[in-house]
């Protein structure tokens, strides 16, 4: 199908272009407490094909380019048409003139291999099944409904310039509801993605979110508004750590939106906390992100972007690179952040409000601001700890991160791997 899409972009008089082939094969489960609802399974194959068009206006080159999805089961004039239609499409999409691209000799890291790759889907579905409802034995909490996911991905990207580079990954997916009756009934939502089967992971996630499910259910209203010390756990420390993550990246320093400098701390120099260290790693385990190339078909590395805070390199995309006039390195989703100087028990020995869950927490790439709405956390007062939900947290990055600590206990959420907690003072949550 390759060839034929070749032949018919040379008949149409298209010199540059880039061919994904994607194949996908999955299986999905779906589960009402411990009974199983619906299973289905589906094959997808498709290419996209992106044209090119190189032109010059007052002087100035610009290159145009159009993407149009090819089937299998369609016929050489139904290609030969949609192409042609993207070509001419290609010459209302102007852009500052990039190039693609070409065909490199540099050896490439290797994934992990996937233990999913050695036995059918149907019957590893049936071990994450059995392993997520392993620890489904509380009196009062329970797995009120769960979604498994399961996906063999193989991608082949094949361009103009003789790049040709092909991999294949795995990606899974589950999706819970834990529910939990005290004098009210209480739920709490988990997703959890993994490129490998990990009965540790598992188990340990329905534990949690029992947990948590209990503790919500047992939870009195936050204390005053005001500002606090605290300790964030959970998914909001990766989206709070995601923000140098961006402003690192070619994409943000090209389109002013990052005044990251090279060789400069993002901290500032009187940083009195922990200091950044940052790696891009697409060989980390069991990620559903791991990959040898990126979408362009680029070989990937590890490289480290932030070393004690002091931005070493820009990261991103060949097109924004190729703007920037600095090196590639490609489009590399997992980072690794290095823990800290302080123990997590040791976090908490002060008066503080530990935040786990929320119904949803963001921060923005561009100005660092955060917040979200609390659905879970834990007030201090220096003699006891209660259980405590609903305010809102907010405040800007920029205002804590020369003062923010790292917890030294590491955890791993799919594509991050950092530490379990981070520390911030007087932060701003909106309570009675």
């Amino acid at each position: 199908m390759i060839n034929r899409i070749k032949n018919i972009l040379k008949a149409s008089n298209i010199n540059e272009y880039k061919i994904t082939e994607t194949k996908v094969n999955s299986e999905e489960l779906f589960f009402i407490k411990k009974n199983l609802d619906m299973n289905r399974s589906k094959d997808v194959h498709n290419f996209n094909v992106i044209v090119y068009k190189d032109f010059e206006e007052n002087n100035e080159k610009y290159k145009g380019s159009s993407m149009v999805s090819i089937h299998p089961t369609m016929s050489d004039k139904e290609i030969k048409k949609a192409i042609e239609d993207a070509a001419f499409a290609a010459n209302f999409a102007k852009s500052q003139y990039y190039e693609i691209p070409q065909k490199f000799t540099k050896e490439v890291e290797k994934i992990k291999e996937s233990k999913f790759k050695d036995k059918s889907f149907s019957y590893w579905m049936e071990k994450l099944a059995q392993k997520l409802y392993e620890a489904d034995n509380k009196e009062k909490g329970n797995i009120n409904s769960a979604e498994f996911f399961l996906e063999k991905v193989y991608k082949r990207v094949v361009n103009s310039k003789g790049l040709d580079v092909n991999f294949e990954n795995y990606k899974g997916n589950i999706e819970f509801v834990t529910n939990w009756r005290e004098e009210e009934e209480i739920e709490l939502y988990k997703s959890m993605d993994f490129s490998d089967f990990d009965e540790k992971q598992i188990v340990n996630s329905v534990n949690e979110m029992l947990f948590a499910s209990e503790q919500r259910a047992l939870a009195k209203d936050m204390p005053k508004s005001g500002k606090h010390k605290v300790i964030f756990t959970g998914a909001a420390v990766k989206e709070l750590l995601s923000y140098y993550v961006y402003q690192a990246s070619v994409e943000a320093v090209y389109n002013n939106m990052s005044k990251a400098k090279l060789d400069e701390n993002i901290q500032g120099n009187d940083a009195k906390g922990d200091l950044l260290n940052i790696t891009l790693d697409p060989t980390l385990e069991n990620s559903s992100f791991s990959a040898p190339f990126d979408e362009d078909g680029l070989p990937l590395s590890k490289v480290k972007i932030f070393d004690k805070g002091v931005l070493k390199k820009y990261h991103g995309d060949f097109r924004n690179s190729f703007y920037l006039g600095v090196e590639p390195t490609g489009t590399i989703h997992n980072f690794i952040v290095d823990g800290g100087s302080k123990a997590y028990e040791d976090m908490k020995k002060e008066p503080h409000i530990e935040l786990a869950e929320f119904s949803d927490f963001q921060i923005d790439e561009l100005t660092g601001d955060f917040g979200g709405e609390i659905r879970l956390g834990w007030y201090f007062d220096g003699i006891k700890t209660i259980p405590i939900t609903g305010g809102s947290v907010s405040g800007n990055i920029k205002e804590f991160h020369n003062s923010m600590y790292f917890s030294k206990e590491i955890e791993k959420d799919n594509e991050f791997q950092g530490p379990k907690a981070l520390e911030m003072f007087d932060v701003f949550i909106a309570g009675k």
